[in-house]
């Protein structure tokens, strides 16, 4: 794992990762960077020079929705109906009547959401299914790798027992606007971590960008048995993802076989050109490894919002 300490990110050797900004900024990128540099070297002091747009784009789903009761108990019925399809397709137990409690308590909850910028973040639809997830698996622990502002943290920290320990790990936390009183934040990438949670029943939240073979090669290794994967993209779809975690889960699990022969695939994202390196993707069984895996529902047809890229719940055997 490679951590690169001006771009703020990790990334991984299996694929190209694309330019750091388009073209009309790479100049103003070039002279800040220059007089950053002559300023240390003269002063010898470090200053942060950055351009950020002063507005801050608060969600649509926060300011648009149903307030009609009965609308709003036909949405919840909806909802029921697809996400206990869901649950069963992954042979998650649960009670019927608790799964409407968890839905109707999801409401106030995510209206009162203090990080209303959700930005590349998840949205409403996958934030409802991950609470409802949490709630039936009832973790001792939960590891969120990637935690930007601390939406999803606040969603963890409402879902869980006071008893659960969060474990929020990330390489920069500039942007957060939500700790939560039960986590503990780690400034570094999981990797270079020792976990030990024994025979815990641990979930983990990847949300982070790296690779998602590195990522569940980790989960096996350090037996976290549930896991959720955000921007888990298919051969077909990542060139929509700025910056997508290759290989994801569902690439290793789907037509991995038909295109391994390739030594490159290319495409290109937003004007600028990614490559995956296929010949160095190593062999994992994943397949025998994995006892469930599913992609959360899209519920635009019920709730008015698109999925925010393509999450997916995996759990090993």
């Amino acid at each position: 794992m490679i951590f690169d300490e001006r771009k703020k990110k990790t990334f991984t050797k299996y694929w190209n990762n694309f330019e750091e900004k388009p073209k009309k900024y790479r100049f103003f990128s070039k002279v800040f960077r220059t007089l950053k540099d002559k300023i240390r070297k003269i002063f010898g002091v470090n200053v942060n020079i950055s351009v950020r747009k002063t507005n801050t784009i608060i969600d649509t789903s926060f300011t648009s929705y149903q307030k009609n009761k009965d609308i709003i108990n036909i949405q919840n019925e909806k909802k029921k109906e697809l996400i206990s399809s869901f649950l069963n397709k992954i042979n998650l137990k649960f009670e019927e009547s608790e799964l409407s409690e968890y839905i109707k308590n999801f409401e106030k909850i995510y209206y009162d959401s203090p990080v209303k910028h959700l930005g590349s973040g998840v949205g409403y639809n996958q934030a409802l299914i991950l609470f409802i997830l949490i709630k039936i698996i009832n973790p001792s622990d939960v590891i969120e790798s990637g935690v930007m502002r601390g939406f999803t943290t606040y969603i963890i920290d409402k879902a869980t027992n006071e008893d659960t320990n969060i474990h929020c790990f990330d390489i920069c936390y500039q942007k957060l606007e939500f700790k939560s009183d039960k986590a503990t934040y780690i400034k570094k990438d999981i990797e270079s971590q020792n976990i030990n949670f024994e025979d815990k029943n641990v979930l983990a939240y990847w949300d982070d960008h790296v690779s998602q073979l590195d990522r569940i090669q980790f989960s096996i290794k350090n037996n976290i048995k549930y896991n959720i994967f955000d921007d888990d993209l298919s051969w077909s779809n990542m060139h929509s993802d700025g910056w997508p975690p290759l290989p994801t889960i569902n690439m290793l699990l789907f037509d991995y076989g038909k295109i391994s022969n390739n030594e490159k695939i290319e495409w290109i994202s937003s004007n600028r050109r990614g490559e995956i390196f296929t010949k160095i993707i190593p062999k994992i069984d994943l397949k025998n490894k994995v006892e469930n895996y599913c992609l959360f529902p899209e519920l635009f047809e019920i709730t008015g919002y698109q999925n925010r890229g393509q999450t997916s719940f995996l759990k090993l055997k």
